[in-house]
């Protein structure tokens, strides 16, 4: 007998999974007035630290989305590394290039923190802007046509309910069902064939983290469902005060495995093991590798124990819980496609990495960060639904190219002893990518730069910058961009910025909220006449979703700027997008109602990337040309495996 199905209302957005990818969409959706609608199988967010390093441009898009703070407060630095032989402590070393911020950059290096945390933290932002996550809701079906999508939605009571939504998105993971649904296939080899077993694990002596005002024992992630791949907690006779804990206090005290250092055991026989502090917690992570292929890690709590005592200097009874633990085997792939009509795959239902490097998850982020606005573009102001073709367009050759990068750094071995591994500069930060050479990127300078040069591109990030406006207030230019807006600066007048302290990157309180200027007013507008910006703009509240003729758009012309800001910049005109990347540089402010118009009208089927405005052919700024193809062959490859211990997450 056919399962009954109910109808409910339509929505905008129905959003598959809520993991960090869906939640990210999900808030920026929200903030932007987008109707969306976020569903997840799982009784509860993933309870691991699995992905747990924040990149520097990720850090960037969590301040625009108003949680900078908060990843600040609940993270860390990464620790140096500790090299073991049994309990013999060895050398350490620093697998970080580290460097300090500066004006450009405010963040300049990978900042540590465990994934359930990361999704904590956004699952509390999407309800403060009055989002839910529809938790134990799977996705059984759909069908698309020409105006939108027909899902079909079950839980594990009740009848099954069939939404309509404009527009379906794949956040659902490597194993996506709606990338099964497709029919879209992965390509992709095995990094190495070699098991690894992580684990979060609390150890007796760990207490130090308690003295941190970001821990909280109360935040404590339960073990979710077996689907989730939950490995349970530790039994009561491990529990602090027993007799067994007492001593295992005693051991690890005297094994000295610190919360200062990441430590590594990388001459054991079986494979080489791991033990991270995880940075805002008392919690380490457990890594071991497998030298067999054919084993199949045994994740259970008992046997997770088991296998930390025979790999490191400390005994089983040191293992206070296991909270969560899994098995993987590091792989890369990539989807074919990442649109399909009007569905969209987005993180790891497009692209599989290996841990190494920390790209996973932060590219899974800026995903969700390109594709976002041009669904408010879309939905809320009418441009035409092919301008969300450039988010294949744009976010597939960077798939790639991060792909062939993680699959270096894990053959690399990053947590290699002490010059025998590379180490992770800043081509693991995410802030050269560049949307250089797509149809978004429009360089109507005369005449242009000559390709080689150093100078700013449209498609490139737009740095951080100290600022004076029309107005006289100081402001910073990512305070300026911070919001669901487009931002049009102004450099061509602008001189020396009088000496003057440094603002904060984000000050306690900001100027007046700024106005919203139609597109078409720059039309009728000499370049001396553009609106000047009252300061720093508030970014806008969310607004019920409606449609509207017009972006919105900030107009700044900048009166003073930094010598940094001049030597970037230099003294055109420029048009940022709402997700911080150039889309229009030009010398005269009339080419900016045509650009939106552009916008609006969406991407021509017959317009090759490049095509109409001689830009370079659109690669990852930095990168090596082709160096991800390595990462998208379609045959499985088995590699030698170099000594060390399991890939940096």
């Amino acid at each position: 007998m056919a399962q009954a199905t109910v109808e409910t209302a339509p929505t905008a957005v129905l959003i598959v999974g809520a993991g960090p990818t869906g939640l990210t969409l999900a808030c920026d959706l929200a903030r932007r007035g987008v109707p969306a609608r976020v569903i997840e199988q799982s009784a509860t967010l993933f309870p691991g630290a699995r992905g747990k390093g924040v990149q520097p441009r990720t850090r960037e898009v969590f301040d625009d989305l108003g949680i900078g703070p908060a990843i600040a407060r609940f993270g860390g630095p990464y620790p140096l590394m500790q090299r073991w032989r049994g309990r013999q402590r060895l050398e350490e070393w620093d697998m970080l290039d580290r460097a300090e911020p500066h004006e450009g950059s405010p963040y300049r290096e990978t900042w540590m923190v465990p994934q359930w945390r990361t999704q904590e933290v956004l699952y509390e932002r999407l309800r403060e802007l009055g989002g839910s996550v529809e938790f134990r809701t799977r996705l059984t079906g759909f069908h698309q046509d020409a105006h939108g999508v027909s899902a079909t939605l079950a839980r594990p009571s009740g009848p099954d309910e069939t939404v309509r939504a404009a527009y379906v998105i794949a956040a659902d993971g490597g194993r996506s069902t709606v990338r099964r649904l497709t029919g879209v296939a992965m390509s992709g080899h095995t990094v190495d064939p070699l098991p690894i077993l992580v684990a979060d694990v609390r150890l007796a002596a760990s207490h130090d983290a308690a003295s941190n005002p970001a821990f909280d024992t109360g935040g404590t992630v339960t073990p979710a469902s077996d689907e989730a791949g939950a490995a349970g907690s530790a039994d009561e006779t491990a529990g602090p005060g027993g007799a067994e804990a007492a001593e295992g206090s005693e051991r690890l005290t005297a094994a000295r495995i610190d919360r200062d250092h990441w430590h590594v055991w990388s001459e054991d026989q079986d494979g080489s093991t791991a033990l991270c502090p995880l940075a805002g917690t008392d919690t380490f992570q457990f890594l071991a590798q497998f030298d067999d292929p054919d084993t199949v890690p045994d994740t259970t709590p008992d046997a997770v124990r088991r296998l930390l005592a025979e790999r490191t200097s400390l005994p089983a009874s040191a293992v206070r819980e296991v909270l969560w633990a899994s098995e993987f085997r590091p792989r890369a792939a990539m989807a074919e496609r990442f649109r399909i009509g009007r569905v969209f795959l987005l993180g790891d239902a497009a692209h599989v990495h290996s841990p190494a490097g920390g790209q996973g998850l932060n590219t899974s982020v800026q995903d969700t960060y390109n594709l976002g606005w041009k669904l408010e573009q879309v939905l809320r102001h009418g441009a035409h639904e092919s301008l969300l073709d450039t988010y294949e367009e744009e976010r597939l050759p960077i798939a790639a190219e991060v792909l062939g990068l993680s699959t270096r750094l894990h053959r690399g071995r990053p947590l290699d002893e002490a010059g025998g591994g590379v180490r992770m500069g800043s081509d693991t930060h995410q802030l050269t990518l560049s949307y250089a050479g797509g149809w978004l990127a429009v360089d109507r300078r005369a005449p242009r730069p000559a390709p080689d040069s150093d100078v700013l591109r449209p498609g490139d990030r737009a740095p951080n910058a100290r600022c004076v406006d029309a107005a006289g207030k100081e402001f910073t230019l990512f305070d300026a961009f911070q919001g669901p807006h487009f931002t049009l600066l102004d450099f061509r007048t602008a001189h020396d910025l009088p000496d003057a302290p440094t603002p904060p990157d984000r000050p306690a309180t900001q100027s007046e909220p700024s106005e919203t200027a139609s597109p078409t007013s720059a039309t009728a507008t000499s370049a001396t006449a553009l609106t000047p910006a009252a300061g720093p703009p508030t970014p806008p509240e969310p607004t019920p979703a409606h449609h509207h003729d017009q972006a919105p758009l900030r107009h700044i012309v900048i009166r003073h700027a930094s010598a940094h800001a001049q030597q970037r910049y230099g003294n055109a005109v420029f048009l940022i997008r709402p997700d911080g990347y150039i889309g229009l540089i030009t010398d005269d402010p009339s080419d900016v109602p045509d650009y939106l118009t552009r916008i609006r009208r969406g991407r021509p089927a017959t317009t090759a990337p490049g095509a109409d405005h001689g830009a370079a052919p659109h690669v990852a700024r930095g990168a090596t040309p082709g160096a991800g193809r390595d990462a998208t062959v379609g045959t499985d490859r088995t590699v030698e495996r170099a000594s060390g211990a399991p890939a940096s997450r």
